[in-house]
């Protein structure tokens, strides 16, 4: 019987402290996410540097808001949800995965078309579900571009073919990551080539453009085919910094307001549900409700439950080697590959 009311304790006190978690998370007006490219992504893949540039500019504007009513709430604003003046505002996506509706290419056309200035980062071909319903030629390849000239590896290309730019003013070199190539509209300005011994996966070796501006209505587009080289861990690569300041610098320049949208973001099933108040995919709920029911039948049966809580957790550590390493080259391209290929196998080999 002591024993039953001891792990009855214990449940008790993990769900207790679960609910204080989501409670504290949903009161406190703080976000931050973990996701790729988000600008409240404080960590080596995130852009928060991006957004602290922008704000110092006083154009920062977040694209959350802080909702009126009885209660305190953290919404995420809907792309569309903007009545932003297109002659004093840009509007940024950067690495979004998530396709652009109708009404959401109507907007920003209009946008663009009344003055606004956009900006696109993209490497795997999302951005294409936006800039098909405009009126360009202008697309992202997404596939993978490689050069030759690199920084230890082929999919961290060199750029030294820049063109003179606002944009690209002291900016001899840039250091890419995993990036993709344009298809620019012919009445774009190219400012950034690869060099002539690159190729995109299974193809010839050229030249491919990389970051491109042009005129669209009254506003502007940018494209940009590497989303990587803005994330927090690339700025101090060659003059990646220097690159951001000025995009950021461009995108601010005689406008009160940089829009950031995080709207095409994949986020997990935490962040979507405490502070954009989006339901988890019906998938998400039967994971939460299984993990509880076997956390119940653990504590009351008297199964070790640490050890059963934790091997989700080994599951997911059993990656291939392929992909650990190249985690670890994404957040640090500077490391040596065949050394950290000798520690991830010796490491491994002592844990059998």
């Amino acid at each position: 019987m002591k024993e039953k009311v001891k792990r009855f304790a214990i449940y008790l006190s993990v769900v207790s402290v679960i609910a204080l978690i989501f409670f504290l998370s949903m009161v406190a007006p703080v976000v931050t996410t973990s996701a790729d490219f988000s600008i409240y992504n404080t960590g080596w893949n995130g852009c928060s540097s991006l957004a602290v540039r922008t704000y110092r500019t006083g154009s920062f504007v977040p694209n959350l808001e802080l909702a009126d009513g009885g209660e305190m709430e953290v919404v995420q604003r809907d792309l569309t949800s903007y009545e932003a003046d297109p002659r004093t505002t840009s509007l940024v996506f950067i690495g979004p995965d998530k396709p652009f509706g109708g009404a959401e290419a109507s907007y920003v056309h209009d946008f663009m078309d009344r003055g606004g200035r956009v900006l696109i980062a993209d490497d795997t071909g999302s951005g294409n579900t936006l800039l098909e319903r405009l009126n360009t030629t202008s697309s992202f390849h997404g596939r993978s571009l490689m050069d030759l000239s690199f920084e230890k590896s082929p999919h961290f290309p060199v750029i030294y073919d820049i063109r003179e730019h606002q944009i690209t003013e002291g900016v001899d070199m840039l250091m890419l990551n995993h990036p993709t190539a344009l298809r620019p509209d012919q009445d774009a300005r190219v400012l950034a080539n690869s060099s002539s011994a690159s190729w995109l996966e299974d193809g010839a070796k050229r030249s491919h453009p990389i970051l491109s501006v042009e005129s669209y209505g009254d506003g502007e587009l940018i494209l940009l085919s590497d989303p990587s080289v803005l994330i927090n861990s690339m700025l101090d690569k060659r003059d990646n910094r220097v690159f951001m300041e000025n995009l950021m610098d461009y995108l601010s320049h005689e406008r009160d307001r940089v829009i950031f949208d995080e709207s095409h973001r994949s986020m997990n099933i935490i962040y979507s549900m405490v502070y954009n108040y989006q339901p988890p995919s019906e998938t998400g709920v039967y994971m939460l409700v299984l993990a509880g029911l076997t956390v119940t039948t653990a504590l009351f049966l008297g199964y070790d439950w640490k050890r059963l809580l934790t091997l989700p957790l080994r599951y997911l550590q059993k990656d291939e080697p392929d992909e650990v390493v190249e985690k670890v080259l994404n957040k640090n391209p500077d490391w040596d590959e065949r050394k950290l290929r000798m520690i991830y196998e010796r490491f491994s080999n002592e844990r059998k």
